[in-house]
């Protein structure tokens, strides 16, 4: 097809690549003038000329993200909010003088009741590693979801009505508190608790073994299994509710993993119903982007000492999956922030919305998938699952929630600049003209990302000094996700 004002495009093309030739330029040359700082990188010094490298690292725009401690009072307003359907508690623990705490909310659709023994459970886990803020932001929206305060994305409706209401979710918003508030003080690369314990290698399944690349700052299990009071309190909560389904969210890249971490093959009794349920929640929410299988198999490293592995193998959940949300793999090892986390309102939102959303389909599609699971322990009831998916609708109490799952949500223009899926559909140009329009936007564009990655590879000649890192983001090391 022809193009039109061929030459304007042009020019404005050659103008933004001069122009971003000159801002790299200016910016190498005004970056003497910073003082280094050390941000909390594994053996960091200011002292070092490497650490020349952290003159510039992004950090977290708590506009765009909540504190921890605004965010858990957003929790508790929220809750408080929705008493028929919505409780919370705060679980607290100490080991040798470390203290920590943990919120969990749990959210019965059907309302509030006394036993638990007849609904299909789920517990949902976020904010393990500090540095992953994205997780959190997720766990958030979603209990806005499920409070009715904002709209379901595109999923089976009539279904989500059917099944809800007998569904009990358990969440832990921000399992690691201690450790994201070491970030939110400036250490933007740690991972670990308030002690220096990765809490994610501090399990009993294969605790203790180090693979080649085993780097102390990262994955430090602890002096034993279980020596970390957060490690305690998700063990004892998950050994009392007994869900069906365990979700432990991260960010770092973007996967769907099912067990197991430690070796790099998958269960061999429903290893297919839950790579089936994985592939669905791929397509619909990660547009075949994610990388799904066992997180050893697939990751490219082996972890030992994992929460999901424990909760499969010893706790008998029938279903524990691992979601990796979203990571920026062209991003240096030292830029922690962008590297885990979205820096963009547009993307942040984005990000957001997709995986709040992949939840209700998990939902919609969780009674089919246990269904076709052997009966892996008496300590989890089996359910009826013909007889549920049959069954009438039960009355939702909480108002908001109902008339949210009646009518599809509404645009969120005004807030976020984005439009919400649901049923509608954005309305394009006629005649073909909004697709020649985008199409010779996406060749400037892409023209333009070309020279901005070439002017980033040719800063040094403006300043005389070598690269402190690679442009396009080669790591040193692995870093653990």
């Amino acid at each position: 097809m022809g193009f039109g004002r061929p030459l304007w495009w042009t020019q404005a093309a050659l103008l933004s690549i001069f122009l971003l030739q000159e801002i790299s330029c200016a910016s190498a040359r005004a970056s003497s003038q910073f003082q280094p700082r050390n941000f909390g990188l594994p053996g960091a010094s200011v002292d070092k000329l490497d650490d020349v490298k952290l003159w510039n690292v992004s950090e977290p725009n708590f506009n765009l993200y909540h504190r921890s401690d605004v965010l858990l009072k957003k929790v508790k307003s929220l809750v408080e909010r929705h008493p028929q359907i919505m409780s919370m508690e705060v679980l607290k623990g100490e080991s040798d003088g470390y203290k920590t705490e943990i919120t969990v909310v749990t959210v019965e659709a059907g309302g509030r009741k006394s036993s638990h023994d007849q609904k299909m459970r789920l517990l949902l886990d976020f904010g393990q590693h500090g540095r992953e803020l994205v997780t959190s932001e997720v766990a958030f929206r979603l209990l806005q979801t499920l409070g009715g305060e904002r709209p379901v994305g595109e999923v089976d409706l009539g279904a989500l009505k059917q099944i809800l209401p007998h569904t009990i979710i358990k969440i832990v918003p921000m399992e690691n508190l201690n450790g994201r508030r070491k970030v939110e003080a400036g250490e933007f690369c740690e991972r670990k608790n308030g002690r220096g314990v990765d809490i994610n290698r501090n399990w009993a399944v294969d605790w203790g073994k180090k693979e080649k690349d085993y780097d102390p700052s990262e994955e430090y299990p602890g002096p034993s299994a279980f020596s970390e009071p957060e490690t305690v309190l998700v063990r004892d909560l998950a050994m009392s509710f007994k869900p069906h389904v365990w979700v432990n969210v991260h960010s770092g890249m973007e996967a769907l993993f099912m067990p197991y971490d430690h070796r790099s093959t998958v269960p061999t009794d429903g290893a297919g119903p839950m790579k089936t349920l994985l592939q669905t929640l791929n397509r619909l929410h990660c547009m075949d982007n994610c990388v799904v299988g066992s997180g050893g198999g697939s990751v490219g490293y082996l972890a030992h000492g994992t929460a999901t592995d424990y909760m499969y193998d010893v706790l008998k959940i029938p279903m524990a999956f691992t979601w990796e949300i979203y990571g920026d793999l062209m991003q240096p090892e030292y830029e922690c922030f962008q590297m885990f986390n979205p820096a963009s309102p547009a993307l942040l939102q984005k990000v957001i919305s997709r995986w709040s959303d992949a939840f209700f389909t998990l939902i919609v599609n969780l009674p089919a998938g246990l269904r076709r699971l052997p009966t892996r322990t008496p300590a989890i009831p089996v359910w009826n699952w013909e007889s549920f998916t049959s069954s009438g609708l039960t009355d939702i109490p909480d108002k908001e929630l109902r008339s949210r799952l009646t009518i599809r949500g509404q645009s969120e223009e005004a807030s976020t600049g984005l439009e919400w899926g649901g049923d509608r559909r954005s309305e394009s140009a006629d005649n073909g003209e909004g697709e020649k329009l985008l199409l010779e936007f996406s060749l400037l564009f892409t023209g333009v990302v070309l020279m901005w990655v070439f002017s980033r590879l040719f800063r040094c000649f403006c300043t005389g000094n070598q690269f402190p890192y690679s442009p396009l983001g080669e790591r040193t090391k692995r870093v653990p996700v």
